[in-house]
């Protein structure tokens, strides 16, 4: 295991990044035979709810428009944003992810708005994506700036921790994850 960095993640103008299995996501909308619009699904009823404490996907909001610097943090070590030379802001635990299909995606909302196959083969194609066992994790969000070559950067870092039997979840769905950023 690892930590994986990725730079100038974009948010898509809107203030959401999802972090999970987008094939997982489609087997619970199958299974729960949910429409194709599951923004409005999602946000109008308590399916949004489930899907999160079923441990199917990772909500984050109140992103602001920045270019991020985002860490999957594998390996267990200190985390990036713990560093003397970086600036926490922000921390979540109690989230529990499952991957079924061996990746999780950091995507943006629009996938949502018509979740259907097609959308999946653009969000291969565009996402920041890292591959993983099958499996339950225990996820911690970490978020505030790092130092970077062209500055303090806003910064996410995932705390990855694989787990033997589904976690319990225990963390703030509506939790906002607006970071100051000191360069923008």
């Amino acid at each position: 295991m690892s930590l994986i960095k990725f730079e100038e993640v974009l948010n898509d103008l809107v203030d959401y990044f999802l972090i999970g299995d987008p094939y997982l996501l489609m087997d619970f909308k199958r299974k729960h035979q949910l429409p194709d619009d599951l923004i409005t699904e999602f946000t109008t009823t308590d399916e949004g709810d489930r899907v999160v404490e079923e441990g199917v996907m990772i909500p984050l909001t109140g992103i602001s428009n920045y270019p991020y610097t985002v860490y999957f943090n594998l390996n267990g070590n200190s985390p990036e944003l713990l560093k003397a030379e970086n600036q926490l802001q922000l921390q979540q635990d109690g989230y529990k992810l499952q991957v079924k299909y061996g990746v999780i995606y950091l995507y943006t909302i629009p996938y949502l708005r018509n979740f259907i196959a097609e959308p999946l083969v653009t969000l291969e194609k565009r996402s920041t994506r890292i591959s993983l066992p099958n499996g339950w994790y225990k996820f911690a969000v970490l978020a505030g700036e790092t130092e970077q070559e062209t500055g303090m950067e806003p910064t996410f870092e995932f705390i990855i921790t694989a787990v033997s039997d589904e976690p319990d979840f225990t963390a703030d769905i509506q939790y906002r994850f607006t970071i100051d950023a000191s360069e923008y």
